[in-house]
């Protein structure tokens, strides 16, 4: 019966490139959101999707880690899929079956200008939370095409932060991510989020709204928690030993996939993170707040 089952599949999928495996990665692989953040604990196949993606349902994409180092060893994983570097430019990309893949780095801050004015029909950003926000707001503004029924979207794919400069991330995606969220959403539960003076609302559905007489739509956002046994590859060795025996901090970022721990302060950074958060959870449960008094000050660790 499994040598059956194999050869149905094998015939099913001859002539593709990639398949995305049963379970979460095939419900990121067809998620209608507009943004899309695909992640949790290390080795859920992160990588796989976005490069899966990009040749099998894009014409035109956008590949990014944050350095050129991390950009360049994609071509390998590229390489592995495709079973051969034929169309490959280690300077810019691949050219493969009339697809274009561009991939690079955003190692410094105004290297984002670079992306400006150049449209793709999916732009990737590959371990997230390495990025700025203004860097991933501004790249994700080229999501664009000309080209007649392709379909346009921006998946990003972490694993959870384990620096406060990574926060901005829980913050965008706070419904999945922040468990003390008034509303929050499940793996896989699509969001809708538009833009009104200046200030970010969640509202129910596309639109149109209406921002200063001028009518504005609304775009989606979704997050698709994996883990490493949805990766049947490398669930069957032993990586997840190797997930066990990091320090704690670590283990709850990369084996656990938590989004709310984790996080390890810059060496010279003066006020610990954890101060802040334990100042913030004693305001929160004071007996007696004080009634109508608003905030008088304010300390900033510039």
């Amino acid at each position: 019966d499994q040598a059956a089952v194999k050869q149905l599949v094998a015939a099913g999928t001859k002539g593709m490139r990639w398949v995305p495996n049963p379970g979460p990665q095939t419900e990121a692989f067809d998620c209608e959101a507009d943004e899309l953040l695909y992640g949790g604990q290390a080795g859920g196949g992160k990588t796989e999707l976005i490069i899966g993606l990009s040749l099998t349902s894009h014409q035109e994409s956008l590949v990014l880690r944050r350095t050129h180092a991390e950009a360049d060893k994609l071509f390998d994983r590229y390489a592995a899929i495709i079973g051969h570097e034929n169309g490959a430019n280690r300077q810019k990309g691949w050219k493969i079956d009339g697809r274009n893949i561009e991939i690079g780095g955003v190692q410094l801050e105004k290297d984002k200008q670079k992306r400006k004015g150049v449209g793709k029909d999916l732009i990737c950003f590959d371990e997230l939370v390495d990025f700025t926000e203004s860097q991933y707001v501004f790249i994700s503004t080229w999501n664009r095409t000309t080209i007649p029924g392709q379909r346009c979207r921006v998946v990003s794919t972490t694993n959870p932060p384990t620096t406060p400069e990574g926060m901005w991330v829980i913050k965008r995606w706070a419904a999945w991510l922040d468990p003390k969220h008034p509303k929050p959403a499940k793996s896989g539960e699509i969001r809708w989020y538009v833009n009104i003076s200046g200030q970010e609302q969640e509202v129910e559905g596309r639109g149109p709204y209406y921002d200063e007489g001028r009518q504005v739509l609304a775009k989606s956002r979704c997050f698709i928690r994996s883990t490493l046994e949805d990766n049947p590859d490398l669930a069957a060795t032993d990586y997840g030993a190797t997930l066990d025996s990091l320090p704690p901090e670590m283990r709850a970022a990369f084996r656990d996939g938590h989004f709310d721990a984790g996080l390890k302060d810059q060496p010279f950074q003066l006020i610990p993170t954890e101060w802040i958060r334990l100042a913030q959870k004693r305001w929160e449960e004071h007996p007696h707040p004080p009634n109508g008094v608003p905030m008088c000050a304010i300390g900033v660790d510039v």
